[in-house]
């Protein structure tokens, strides 16, 4: 090699090498940029499984007392530290679950798809009752007034004494249809009224105290998939309610009566925010409105909208596409998108938020902590 141009070789490398090794300093008074999405630890509940046929996680976690309990279908509830993702306990009961627990005291309650509801202690995992209602168990258990509500699979609604497991009263629906959707709404207490939603198209509000059934509406019309399963919201004193597959309605939770119908498709994601109302739609908008139901804001997210949840300052939205996103909730813009990482995850649970800590629960069976 031409000994000029060797030199000028050997001169660009080691520029080059140099160069590389620079670092630019973070300017003084300014925080390098952390990721919204730190996890501190991650948990795989996924059964055992023949290839090809995937197992879809549908239960959902609880943080109660700084402990995240969850349902692992191969090994019972689990109990974890919400800190440091330690187990401190488990359940045998072996069965599946489409909803999460609920916490009461020093209790914590939970259904299985085998129709059992199991209370036991929070701290120990000791079972205080166990009953048998007969049905998948699809709702995740509601407390009011020492009572225990649960939306069964079998369109039944079971009020129970919380402290003893003794069933109260119960209500059967009959629905004509063959084809409904493998969720139901959840019970929602308000001013000892109970209100749901039903397979058949219906709302209903009934007495908690015994059950009688106060005054039921037609939300949804049509030959199948009418499932009013929204879980049911109260704001301003007027009830928010609605099926998936047609639009939201804004009821009078004395009456029933429909008062406006919003035009968007919901999926169970609605959060009150600073006297307005952020919805998550099927077709991936999050959308914000005021009081008048006038539309402010809006953002077009990758899938469907499944939970929406206010965490730190952000407003964090889980989706069928795999993906969580963490948006300002005054502009609704992306600040950042947190991917699962496997092609068939989706978000189909609610998020669990305790101070600085986001708890999610993936269709894959991961349990993240943020």
């Amino acid at each position: 090699m031409n000994k000029v141009v060797y030199s000028l070789w050997v001169l660009f490398a080691s520029l080059t090498l140099s160069c590389s090794q620079i670092s630019v300093p973070t300017p003084k008074g300014v925080k390098p940029q952390e990721n919204i999405f730190q996890a501190k630890w991650i948990k795989n509940h996924d059964p055992i499984y023949n290839t090809g046929n995937l197992p879809v996680g549908l239960g959902a976690p609880l943080i109660h007392a700084g402990v995240v309990y969850v349902g692992h279908d191969d090994a019972g509830l689990k109990a974890y530290s919400l800190r440091t993702g330690r187990l401190l306990w488990h359940g045998k009961e072996k069965q599946r679950y489409h909803a999460g627990p609920v916490a009461y005291d020093d209790q914590v309650i939970y259904g299985t798809v085998e129709g059992r509801v199991v209370s036991r202690h929070s701290t120990t995992g000791e079972i205080k009752y166990e009953i048998d209602l007969g049905s998948s168990v699809e709702s995740q258990g509601v407390v009011s007034n020492g009572r225990l509500l649960f939306h069964l699979r079998n369109h039944q609604l079971f009020c129970l004494d919380v402290e003893t497991g003794k069933i109260l009263w119960a209500y059967k629906r009959a629905v004509p249809y063959l084809t409904t959707l493998q969720r139901a709404s959840r019970p929602l207490v308000h001013e000892n009224k109970v209100f749901v939603g039903f397979a058949d198209g219906y709302a209903a509000a009934f007495s908690l105290e015994d059950g009688l059934l106060l005054w039921e509406q037609r939300l949804s019309s049509g030959t199948k998939f009418v499932d009013v399963d929204t879980d049911p919201l109260i704001i301003d004193g007027q009830l928010y309610m609605g099926p998936y597959t047609s639009t939201y309605s804004i009821l009078d939770p004395k009456t029933g009566n429909v008062l406006h119908k919003l035009n968007h498709t919901l999926s169970r994601a609605a959060v009150p925010f600073d006297e307005k109302l952020i919805l998550g739609t099927q077709e991936g908008k999050v959308v914000t409105i005021n009081r008048q139901l006038r539309e402010l804001q809006s953002t077009q997210l990758d899938g469907a909208v499944t939970s929406l949840k206010l965490w730190k300052k952000y407003l964090v939205a889980g989706t069928t596409s795999g993906k969580v996103y963490a948006l300002d909730p005054q502009s609704l813009e992306i600040q950042e998108v947190f991917e699962l990482g496997h092609a068939h995850s989706s978000i189909l649970a609610p998020f669990q938020v305790s101070d600085e800590t986001l708890v999610i629960m993936s269709s894959r069976n991961r349990i993240y902590a943020f």
